[in-house]
């Protein structure tokens, strides 16, 4: 529960006042805000009352649990995993639900011990826990919270995973090598996970790993970068794909542009790879100059192809380069190696928390939140609603935070 801390404010318009030398005036201000705080629900005597209040309408946020099979009704809990308990904390604040406590230790051989302080029987559970680096480490912990809980008789689990670690692997592209994102997909499912709430996927079609009866959300973090990019003032704006499969992201940002009133124009970047994780070529299949320009990908993780687009782009004579990705992992030298050239802002959603170092090495990274995003999934999952609305672009304006 949150309140007004009386003390605390009052304390604070006096030191305006002395700040200000109010004091002993008639423009003091704290005697009138003492007063205004006397008659704030969150106070005092009514804060009994209030909370009583708020208890009952906690009670109603029930919904029946329908393909559970309990037959009874769901009270929905939120557990944080120890990946981006910012984001948790944030979606906790946004839901009007706290965070159940969790308890995850680690035994000197690096094991991972998971205990639910909470009971949880008979709830709707949504546990918030990207697979970010260190990538091994968050997907047991989130493993083993989806098997606690379900150990637990919890009636329904949503792993709520903005990042999908492994995601990258795919498809069998070379001979003898795993299908890892299915593996995960898999292993989620044996835990017992019911449904999967993810961000920008690395690919579509991960959704399929899993079964018809373990339904994956793919929700975009594209309409809340509109937003933002619509207050950058853009001059003649052509959106980039730094490769070929990028091209479908790449569409679906031009278009929000152009339901916008803007009329941007689209370029691909084709680059060859000598060895995975190192660029050989890049060739520019469009025209940039004089045009501000947007790369648009779905992560960033050592900034490697994202840096040498950006400064191919800007030697093909583009006035501005802005970058925006969903996932920023800023792995090895990616914080250097974008200080250093000729980006002007990169754009990245938390669904990755934002390490120090990273932000020591560089000013150029900018973060967005998918809380209210996320926010509004978790509550149409909860509630039985449809999540279809979130795919809207419209809606960019209201989730930018």
């Amino acid at each position: 529960y949150v309140w007004l801390n009386f003390q605390a404010f009052s304390k604070i318009m006096k030191k305006y006042d002395k700040h200000m030398n109010y004091r002993g005036t008639k423009d003091q201000k704290s005697p009138e805000f003492d007063t205004r705080l006397d008659g704030e629900p969150f106070k005092n005597s009514r804060l009994d009352a209030v909370l009583e209040m708020y208890r009952s309408v906690r009670s109603s946020m029930v919904v029946s649990s329908g393909g559970a099979g309990t037959g009874g009704r769901m009270e929905m809990k939120l557990i944080a995993g120890s990946a981006n308990r910012a984001l948790a904390e944030e979606l906790a604040a946004r839901l009007g639900v706290p965070i159940t406590e969790c308890n995850c230790e680690r035994f000197n051989d690096g094991e991972c011990s998971i205990q639910i302080m909470e009971n949880v029987r008979g709830n709707d559970v949504f546990i918030v826990q990207p697979t970010s680096p260190p990538v091994n480490d968050n997907l047991m912990e989130l493993l083993l919270m989806i098997s606690a809980v379900r150990r637990a008789s919890a009636a329904r689990v949503t792993a709520v995973v903005p990042y999908y670690g492994y995601a990258r692997q795919d498809r069998k592209d070379r001979a003898r090598v795993p299908i890892s994102a299915a593996d995960v997909a898999r292993m989620l499912e044996a835990m017992g996970v019911d449904r999967v709430c993810c961000v920008d996927l690395h690919c579509g079609q991960i959704q399929g790993f899993f079964g018809p009866r373990t339904p994956v959300d793919n929700l975009f973090a594209g309409p809340i970068a509109l937003s933002y990019f619509k207050l950058k003032n853009l001059q003649n704006p052509v959106i980039v794909s730094p490769d070929a499969g990028g091209v479908a992201r790449a569409k679906a940002f031009l278009e929000g542009l152009l339901a916008a009133g803007l009329h941007p124009s689209l370029a691909v970047i084709i680059k060859q790879r000598s060895r995975p994780g190192v660029v050989g070529s890049m060739n520019l299949v469009g025209s940039v100059e004089g045009c501000d320009t947007i790369i648009v990908d779905d992560m960033i993780d050592t900034a490697g192809t994202l840096t040498q687009a950006a400064n191919e782009l800007k030697n093909f004579g583009a006035e501005r380069v802005f970058a925006f990705a969903t996932h920023g992992l800023f792995n090895g030298p990616a914080a250097k190696r974008i200080e250093d050239c000729a980006l002007e802002e990169v754009v990245v959603a938390n669904t990755v928390p934002l390490r120090d170092e990273v932000k020591a090495q560089t000013s150029k990274i900018r973060v967005i939140s998918v809380g209210k995003l996320l926010d509004g999934a978790i509550r149409a999952i909860h509630t039985g609603e449809s999540v279809s609305a979130l795919f809207n672009n419209d809606l960019g304006g209201r989730l930018l935070a």
